[in-house]
């Protein structure tokens, strides 16, 4: 079965980056998906969906 979320550190993985570049893509790239957070404390950890990730990452090769 596939995850349905990703931490930071696999999505960064998965597109062959560095966290700061990700970090890059989330503020600049109104298109890239927005990671959320698991709870409401300041160092709940951060998630990506998995599917969009993917969707995202299709229609970047695509345009291209």
């Amino acid at each position: 079965m596939k995850k349905l979320r990703l931490t930071k550190k696999e999505v960064c993985h998965i597109l062959s980056i560095k966290s700061d570049k990700l970090d890059k893509l989330i503020k600049t790239d109104i298109l890239f998906p927005k990671p959320y957070k698991e709870g409401n404390q300041r160092q709940s950890p951060v998630y990506f969906d998995a599917v969009a990730i993917e969707t995202w990452w299709n229609q970047k090769i695509n345009f291209n």
